[in-house]
């Protein structure tokens, strides 16, 4: 099944995403919680009170000693909602082995190489995140990442493609292969904003109000 999720911690953006009626879930990031608040842990527990949604991302901001204890603190905030978010390297896969084996859901973010994929699989992993535009933009990355992901994947680690700019990265990133797709509020809700789209609302609006006078 396609999710959609919302990239950003903001709680405005949370509720409004969750309004939308499509919105699986959000997804946040170090950077993403700077912008919002310097107590990235109680912004979680805010996040999570704020909206009904079956999943919260969250990765380790450094701001509270070890990735570790951060890490599991996040988890402990809500073990059937919170997914964490670990780099696809080294130190991330380390801590992201020992996370799993405890039972806790992980995703391997900045996964920007198709490595990623059997280093999850092996683990365990609920999902890889890999950078799509920015997979376009360096020359050191394949430009078919998520496709090559997909197509090594044998188990159910997920491929939820990060960093799109607009709806029609969101599509390439489904045609490649991605079961899921985080994006900011306004290119979620560039998805269901055609034009067409909404003048045929509005004409069967004006139909019915016409028809309903006579």
């Amino acid at each position: 099944m396609m999710g959609l999720y919302l990239d950003s911690a903001g709680l405005d953006d949370a509720v409004a995403a969750a309004a939308l009626g499509f919105v699986r879930g959000i997804t946040t990031n170090p950077a993403l919680m700077r912008k919002e608040t310097g107590d990235p842990l109680r912004h979680l527990r805010d996040l999570l009170a704020a909206v009904d949604l079956p999943e919260v991302y969250y990765q380790p901001t450094g701001a509270y000693g070890t990735p570790g204890a951060e890490a599991e603190e996040a988890w402990s905030a809500d073990k059937d909602r919170v997914v964490l978010k670990l780099p696809a390297t080294p130190d991330g896969a380390a801590l992201a082995g020992t996370l799993t084996r405890r039972g806790a859901r992980v995703a391997l973010t900045a996964a920007q190489t198709p490595h990623a994929m059997l280093v999850a699989e092996s683990m365990g992993c609920a999902a890889v995140i890999p950078y799509l535009d920015r997979a376009v933009r360096d020359l050191r990355t394949d430009s078919e990442l998520i496709r090559s992901l997909a197509g090594l994947r044998r188990g159910s680690t997920r491929v939820i493609a990060a960093s799109v700019k607009n709806s029609g990265q969101v599509l390439h990133a489904f045609a490649s292969g991605a079961d899921a797709v985080t994006a900011p509020l306004p290119v979620l809700r560039e998805l269901l904003s055609h034009p067409a789209s909404i003048e045929a609302e509005q004409a069967f609006a004006r139909e019915y109000a016409s028809t309903a006078k006579g």
